[in-house]
């Protein structure tokens, strides 16, 4: 009589590569069932949250420019589907958070969950299905922000402006301004009458040493060579102390070496949400080299920030939704989708915070973006640890 087998007890993913020899990680039969079971609410809170801040950010303001500026109804359509890419970018990493809650309530309410660990796979194996999903949505969030955003955005507000009869060109500018700070004090001042984009008409530069005024400069047209600006056809007034001129000097062409280049001119009528991160980094860069150490600053170096801070919210989101979702008893998905609003509600109150103490100067623009990162990453290992053991 030949006895059945014994039943395999049951092999760890680790011990599995070790025996069979499969490098990496592939998805086995419980990774590919959560992935799926996690598929439906994700998708289900993307289309609810991004209905939800499309209404309440943008729709109500299209509305008010169509009856105020008489705006055509397709402008209207196009303008709100061009903005869609930029409530998605917020709307990912709120929808992984309920899918975790919607997904692990469910398991656990139908003792899928405890089925799972009885068979002896730990809970931390259980999430990382999650956890991957939640940094391929981070990837994909990171991506959407950095080649369909910027643009189609951009091309809202261009779309937007020219149909309300405002200037179409994002560079072209009548009566421009300039300031450049050198360690904490005026260093130069110019005006242009007309900036197009390429030269500037009618210059006027003024610089100062200390507090007194040593110098103007004025030419007809100035363009920029990527070292300086090459003024043209203008005329250097050299002040004395006692404030007349020492001499007088007109020239055909002339370096000035200011520092703001025409990338800065150029990009300041844009948003952070309108640039890459390449073309924020290299605004900020101009700025802070022009010595301007005020809150346009800092707020830039925070949006830079956040730019990656807010794409790996689904990381954090994952961590905390999973384990809250986990639970004995059966429940409606009513209470995980209010429990996700209070999370959510929670971490952009702390990202409001933590972005304003940026602003200030209190914190630097990289704690002040990766805080409630930081604080709600701790808190979800807490609470994973803490199912762990129940």
């Amino acid at each position: 009589m030949t006895l059945p087998a014994p039943p395999r007890a049951p092999v760890s993913p680790a011990a599995d590569r070790a025996r069979t020899g499969r490098p990496g990680w592939r998805p086995g039969l419980i990774d590919r069932y959560l992935l799926a079971e996690l598929m439906g609410p994700f998708l289900f809170g993307v289309a609810a949250f991004t209905c939800i801040m499309t209404a309440s950010s943008v729709l109500f303001d299209l509305v008010r420019a169509m009856v105020r500026f008489g705006l055509s109804f397709w402008v209207v359509a196009e303008v709100l589907l061009l903005r869609l890419p930029e409530m998605v970018f917020y709307t990912f990493p709120m929808s992984m958070l309920l899918a975790a809650l919607l997904t692990f309530g469910r398991l656990s309410g139908d003792l899928e969950i405890t089925a799972m660990r009885a068979c002896g796979v730990s809970l931390p194996r259980i999430l990382f299905p999650c956890l991957v999903a939640a940094a391929l949505v981070s990837g994909a969030t990171i991506a959407l922000n950095e080649y369909v955003v910027p643009p189609a955005k951009q091309r809202a507000r261009l779309l937007l402006e020219g149909a309300q009869g405002r200037q179409k060109l994002p560079v072209a500018r009548e009566n421009l301004f300039h300031d450049e700070f050198e360690h904490g004090r005026l260093k130069r001042l110019f005006h242009a009458q007309r900036f197009d984009g390429v030269d500037m008409q009618g210059v006027t530069v003024q610089e100062f040493d200390g507090p007194v005024l040593a110098r103007i400069v004025q030419a007809r047209r100035a363009r920029w060579l990527g070292g300086g600006w090459r003024f043209e056809d203008g005329t250097l007034y050299q002040i004395g102390e006692d404030g007349g001129y020492r001499y007088v000097a007109t020239f055909k062409t002339r370096l000035v070496r200011l520092q703001a280049s025409l990338a800065v001119l150029a990009e300041e009528r844009k948003d952070a949400m309108e640039m890459t991160l390449a073309e924020l980094g290299r605004h900020l860069d101009q700025m802070q080299g022009s010595g301007r150490m005020d809150g346009q600053v800092r707020e830039l170096g925070v949006q830079w920030h956040q730019k990656l801070s807010i794409p790996f919210a689904s990381l954090v989101f994952a961590l905390v939704g999973a384990p809250l979702g986990l639970r004995p008893q059966r429940s409606s998905n009513a209470i995980g989708l209010g429990v996700s609003i209070l999370v959510i509600f929670a971490y952009y109150v702390a990202m409001f915070l933590f972005t304003a103490l940026g602003q200030a100067g209190h914190l630097s623009p990289l704690w002040a973006a990766w805080a409630p990162n930081l604080i709600g990453g701790g808190i979800g290992i807490a609470l994973v640890v803490r199912a762990s053991r129940q």
